[in-house]
C-alpha cells in the first residue's frame, strides 16, 4: 500500500503521544545501574561538545578526546551524545522538570519515532489499519514500554535495525534507498553492537529473494527487481566510514581500538541471571531462555496474534512458491510477493532469538537483548488482525463491517494495556498470564528485577525514616543513580548512600537469588532477620530494608 501525508500524519501523532506518556511516567522509575554509567559518560562527552563550540583545534587533538570519551568507551557514542545534549539542553534553558528527564528524554524520543516508523512499516506491507495495529501492539509491551524511560540503548537500537530493515525493504525497488540504508547502517553502527547481524540477515534474504525472483521470470513473470545488490555496496562503502567518522574515539589508533571493540562485546563479562531458581553466571546458558521469557513477558494476545500473522503469512508464500515450482503462474499478482517480506521479517525476528539462544552467549539483561525482534512480532500481530476484521465481518454477514475495526482492534489490545499499565514502574519485575503472574514467576524462581532501579519505590519511606539524614546502604543501585534521585528531589541531599552495611542507618536488599548473600550479612551485623519495610508487587517482595539497631537505638 502506498504511503502519504496523511499515514505520516497519523504516526507523528502517534510519536508525539508516546512520548507525552513516557515524560508523564518518567518519574516513578528510578535510574537504572547502566543509566548511572551513562549519565556519567554523557556528562563527560558533554564536555568535550562544550570545548568543541569553544575551541575545535583544542577539542580535536587526542588528548582531548581520549580525556572525554575514555568513560564507557566500551560502547558507541551517538545515543551518550544525544543524552549529552539534552543535559547541555537543561544546563541553559532548563527545559525539563527534572535532571534525569534530561538525560532519558532522547531515548523516549526513540521509542515514539520507532512507533511512527512501524506505523509506516506496517502501512506499506499490508494496510493503514494493519500498521496502526502493529504500532500500537508495540507500545503495549510492558518490558520495551520499562525501556523507553530509560537513557540506554537497547529501544535506540530497535528503531536504529528497524530503521535499516525498513530502508533495505524499499531499496529493493528503489535504488535511492540503497544510500539511505548504508547512512541508517552507519547511525545503527554509532548505536549499539546489535547492528552487526544485520548485514547477514540481509544477505540471506537476499539469497531467496534472488532465487524467488529468477523463477519467477522463468514462469512468464514480469522483471520487478534488480538482482544487483545496490545495498550491500551502501552497507560497505557507507555504514563504516560514518561509524568511524562519528566515533572521536576511533579516531586515533583506530584498529587497535576497533579490535578492542569487539572483543569486548564477543567476549562480554558474565552477569547473573536468575531462571528457573537457577543462578546462571557463567556458560552454558539455557538455550529455552529467549523463547521462555517471550512467552512470559509479551502479553499473550499480542504473541498469538503475531503467531496467526506469521502463519498466515507462511501459508501464502508457501502456496505462491508452490506455483512457481511447479510452473503455474499465479492468479493475481499481489500473491506473488516480490520482495519476499515475510522472508525478511521472519529473519529479522528470529536472529536476535536464535543468537542469545546459543549456549556460549551471555545473558546478562533479560529480554532487552532481543527487542529488535519486537516490532517484526508486532508487524505479524498487525498482519493478523488485518485479516481478522473481513473474517468477522462475514461471519457477522457484513452488518457491521463498517465500523468494525475499532471495537475489534480495542477488544484485542486491551489485555495488552491492562498488562502495561499495571507494570509500571515495576517493569522487570512484570510477568505475565502465561508465567502465573508476578506471583507465578517467583514461585517458578524465574528473575524478579535487575539493576537496582526499584530503590526509587522506597524513597518515601527514607525520607520518612530519616527526617535528619543518615547513611543508606543501596545494594544493586549505582552511586550515580542514588545521586540523581536527589538531584531529582525524591530525596533530601542529607541521606548518603554507602557500600558499607555496618556504618549504615539503613540497608536495603533488592531480592534477587544472588543476593541472598548480602541478607546474610545484615542479619549477622543487625543481629535481627526482620525488615522494618517491604515493597511488594503483588504480593511478591521486591526490596527489604533493614535498620541498623545503632540508628534504632539513636531514635529512642
Amino acid at each position: 500500500m502506498k504511503v502519504g501525508a496523511r499515514d505520516h500524519l497519523i504516526g507523528a501523532a502517534l510519536c508525539a503521544a508516546y512520548v507525552l506518556l513516557l515524560v508523564h511516567t518518567e518519574g516513578a522509575i528510578g535510574m537504572a545501574r547502566d543509566e548511572g554509567m551513562y549519565v556519567e559518560a554523557a556528562r563527560s562527552y558533554g564536555e568535550w561538545l562544550r570545548l568543541l563550540h569553544q575551541n575545535a583545534s583544542t577539542a580535536l587533538t587526542q588528548n582531548a578526546i581520549d580525556h572525554f570519551y575514555a568513560v564507557n568507551h566500551e560502547h558507541p557514542p551517538l545515543m551518550k551524545e544525544l543524552f549529552a545534549l539534552g543535559h547541555l539542553a537543561q544546563d541553559a534553558w532548563h527545559v525539563f522538570p527534572r535532571e534525569s528527564l534530561s538525560f532519558r528524554f532522547a531515548g523516549m524520543l526513540s521509542a515514539g519515532l520507532l512507533l511512527w516508523l512501524i506505523h509506516i512499516f506496517g502501512t506499506r506491507l499490508y494496510s493503514r489499519r494493519a500498521g496502526l495495529f502493529a504500532a500500537l501492539a508495540f507500545a503495549l509491551l510492558p518490558r520495551p514500554f520499562y525501556h523507553a524511560h530509560l537513557d540506554a540503548f537497547d529501544v535506540p537500537i530497535t528503531l536504529a535495525t528497524t530503521a535499516v530493515t525498513y530502508a533495505y525493504f524499499r531499496s529493493l525497488t528503489q535504488k535511492r534507498w540503497a544510500v539511505v540504508t548504508g547512512v541508517v547502517f552507519g547511525l545503527a553502527l554509532l548505536t549499539k553492537h546489535n547492528s552487526w547481524i544485520l548485514p547477514g540477515i540481509f544477505a540471506v534474504h537476499f539469497g531467496w529473494l534472488v532465487f524467488v525472483e529468477l523463477r519467477a521470470r522463468r514462469a512468464g513473470l514480469p522483471k520487478s527487481l534488480s538482482l544487483v545488490p545496490y545495498w550491500l555496496l551502501s552497507l560497505v562503502l557507507l555504514g563504516p566510514p560514518i561509524f568511524i567518522g562519528g566515533w572521536p574515539w576511533l579516531w586515533h589508533d583506530t584498529l587497535a581500538r576497533l579490535h578492542s571493540y569487539a572483543a569486548f562485546h564477543m567476549h562480554h563479562d558474565y552477569y547473573n541471571m536468575e531462571y528457573f531458581g537457577v543462578n546462571y553466571f557463567w556458560p552454558p546458558f539455557p538455550s529455552s531462555y529467549a523463547w521462555v521469557m517471550t512467552l512470559f513477558t509479551v502479553p499473550l494476545t499480542t504473541l498469538v496474534l503475531g503467531l496467526v500473522g506469521v502463519g498466515a503469512e507462511l501459508r501464502r508464500l508457501v502456496q505462491s512458491l508452490l506455483g512457481l515450482v511447479r510452473g503455474a503462474l499465479p492468479v493475481a499478482d499481489d500473491e506473488l510477493d516480490r520482495t519476499q517480506s515475510t522472508v525478511l521479517l521472519l529473519g529479522c525476528m528470529l536472529a536476535p532469538l536464535v543468537i542469545i539462544s546459543l549456549p556460549s552467549t551471555p545473558i546478562f539483561g533479560g529480554t532487552k537483548h532481543w527487542f529488535p525482534a519486537y516490532p517484526m512480532l508486532a508487524l505479524f500481530a498487525g498482519r493478523a488482525f488485518e485479516l481478522a476484521v473481513p473474517a468477522l465481518s462475514e461471519l457477522l454477514a457484513d452488518r457491521f463491517s463498517s465500523w468494525l475495526a475499532l471495537p475489534l482492534g480495542a477488544l484485542l489490545l486491551a489485555p495488552a494495556a491492562v498488562e502495561t499499565a499495571h507494570s509500571h514502574p515495576f517493569g522487570l519485575s512484570h510477568y505475565t498470564t502465561a508465567a502465573g503472574g508476578v506471583p507465578g514467576a517467583a514461585d517458578k524462581g524465574m528473575n524478579r528485577q535487575f539493576w537496582g532501579f526499584t530503590t526509587r519505590s522506597v524513597t518515601p519511606f527514607l525520607t520518612n525514616a530519616l527526617p535528619n539524614g543518615g547513611s543508606v546502604y543501596i545494594c544493586d543501585t549505582l552511586y550515580t543513580s542514588f545521586q540523581m534521585l536527589i538531584e531529582d528531589g525524591f530525596l533530601p541531599s542529607n541521606i548518603r548512600a554507602t557500600q558499607d552495611i555496618a556504618y549504615a542507618d539503613y540497608a536495603i536488599v533488592h531480592h534477587e537469588l544472588h543476593f541472598g548473600e548480602v541478607d546474610e550479612q545484615i542479619w549477622t551485623t543487625y543481629g535481627s532477620v526482620k525488615p522494618v519495610y517491604v515493597l511488594r508487587y503483588d504480593g511478591v517482595p521486591i526490596i527489604s530494608v533493614y535498620e541498623n539497631p545503632r540508628h534504632k537505638r539513636a531514635r529512642h
